[in-house]
């Protein structure tokens, strides 16, 4: 029986120009400097604003903690950014050495949020007078 290896960890790549006019669409993954390069259309999945290039947010997914955007991407009709945590958290290290940047959608860089349970779901949990033996 032949073991094959796990393929190498790879740094997300950032592409250094604009696909601005470009005869085939950028790719999807690949990060760039601006939002002109990429398909008009895309959802970005936060509630706030898209972050600049440069800004400094917090990625919440997995304490992966404080980054710094260095550039957008694009998947499946979602808008996301590449960041470079300040520390990558030591699971990460481990399962991807030498990797220091990454890709998140705006979810990502929010607090997770409980989603509430329907109000109609609510009543059907509180107990009739006749259950509480009244």
């Amino acid at each position: 029986m032949m073991i094959t290896p796990a393929p190498a960890p790879k740094q997300p790549e950032i592409c250094p120009s604009q696909w601005l006019n470009s005869v085939t669409p950028c790719p999807k993954w690949i990060g760039y400097p601006t939002r002109l390069s990429l398909p008009i259309d895309l959802i970005w999945s936060g509630d706030t604003a898209v972050p600049a290039i440069g800004a400094r947010v917090h990625i919440y997914m997995n304490n992966f903690g404080p980054a710094t955007v260095r550039a957008y991407f694009h998947a499946d009709g979602y808008l996301g950014v590449i960041c470079q945590p300040d520390e990558m958290p030591d699971w990460y290290k481990k399962q991807s050495p030498g990797v220091t940047l990454g890709h998140f959608f705006g979810r990502e860089l929010e607090p997770r949020k409980p989603t509430p349970a329907p109000a109609a779901a609510a009543l059907l949990l509180v107990p009739s007078e006749d259950e509480l033996g009244r």
